[in-house]
């Protein structure tokens, strides 16, 4: 089931990249285009990996299946994002290389993407304590989903309406996710939460 997730998603992830390119052109303006179709694409594999479990746990059974592929959804996005990468790597050998700024913020989440793929393999895993896997995977799914965030919210301001529309359901769901996972997390933690504050008062 796994090989097929992760085909899929960079089978979809590349003709989405072609495509674009194909209308738009190979140059800095159509690479551009082709990497705001990729992320946006990429963020539908990792949105649901970053959710699910937070939705199990608010929302009951209903979103138990999510929970349960979420890390067929996580390499599917790791996947998928290679192609992304991909442009990265072609708007460089052009001459249209990011600021170095950029590079940076988006290198450090990509570093992470491919660190939880990796320790997502149960061997590697099991070189971690559980609470140590839950600690490196909160900040690497935060990072990244910061990252997610900080993108989508600086598209819409360069285009037009029709633009800002794209965006828009983008833009909510990036709000949105980080808000249930800290529902949740208060939720699973409300005993120890209220006994620290009761001792902090």
């Amino acid at each position: 089931m796994l090989p097929l997730w992760m085909a899929f998603a960079f089978g979809a992830a590349l003709l989405v990249a072609t495509v674009t390119m194909a209308m738009v052109g190979t140059d800095a303006s159509g690479t551009d285009a082709a990497l705001a179709a990729t992320a946006r694409l990429s963020f539908l594999f990792f949105w649901p990996a970053y959710v699910g479990g937070a939705m199990a746990g608010l929302f009951g059974s209903a979103f138990q299946p999510i929970k349960r592929y979420g890390r067929e959804l996580g390499l599917s996005f790791a996947v998928a994002h290679l192609v992304h990468i991909a442009l990265v790597i072609w708007l460089c050998f052009i001459g249209a290389a990011p600021p170095v700024s950029v590079f940076i913020f988006f290198g450090i989440a990509a570093v992470w993407t491919y660190l939880l793929a990796l320790f997502s393999l149960g061997r590697m895993q099991q070189l971690l304590s559980p609470k140590a896997w839950r600690l490196v995977r909160a900040v690497g799914l935060n990072y990244i989903a910061y990252a997610f965030a900080l993108d989508f919210f600086s598209h819409p301001l360069r285009g037009s309406l029709r633009h800002l529309a794209a965006y828009l359901p983008f833009i909510f769901l990036s709000v949105v996710g980080p808000i249930l996972r800290l529902v949740a997390f208060v939720q699973r933690n409300r005993n120890y939460l209220k006994h620290a504050f009761v001792r902090g008062g």
